[in-house]
């Protein structure tokens, strides 16, 4: 049986190596309808497989504890055609064959889901890039139309971002 004092310092230790593995800050920035929406390194995960990656990201802060009471927002892409060390630009044409898929989460809060809006494929402005990619570090800019169930559109411009693959 291992005493409170040694799991805790176990614990520490673990939290210690996966901090120290962590060799890149990771940020992830964009505007929705032209107000700021940022990810922070705690709220970004970037999980490349072969042939596919998908990167995550929520609001600044949204990892802590206990979680803000301020609505949430989360943002998922997922793209099937990845080559790591490859810098790769997908269109609107790449979106459509159903290549990649993308998701906003706009204001989850307090056990209630947000409003969920996916990649509008018929919208103009449909923009994917990894303009670097060295290592476990991936970087690249977006631009996504966004539609819910109900219609309602936003739109996510100017988006940049910068993720390590951080799995064991």
């Amino acid at each position: 049986m291992i005493r409170p004092l040694n799991r805790s310092l176990f614990c520490i230790a673990i939290l210690a190596a996966a901090y120290a593995i962590a060799n890149e800050p990771q940020s992830l920035s964009a505007k929705v309808d032209g107000a700021a929406f940022a990810g922070d390194d705690d709220t970004i995960l970037l999980v490349p497989l072969k042939g596919t990656f998908t990167l995550q990201a929520a609001t600044a802060g949204a990892a802590a504890y206990p979680p803000p009471k301020t609505p949430i927002d989360r943002l998922s892409i997922t793209c099937d055609a990845f080559t790591p060390g490859q810098p790769m630009t997908l269109g609107a044409k790449d979106f459509a064959s159903s290549q990649c898929r993308a998701t906003f989460i706009k204001g989850a809060a307090a056990g209630a889901e947000g409003d969920e809006y996916s990649l509008d494929k018929t919208g103009a402005g449909i923009l994917f890039e990894i303009t670097s990619s060295r290592g476990k570090v991936i970087e690249g800019r977006f631009a996504f139309p966004m539609k819910n169930k109900a219609g309602k559109t936003l739109t996510l411009s100017d988006g940049h971002f910068v993720a390590e693959d951080r799995q064991l």
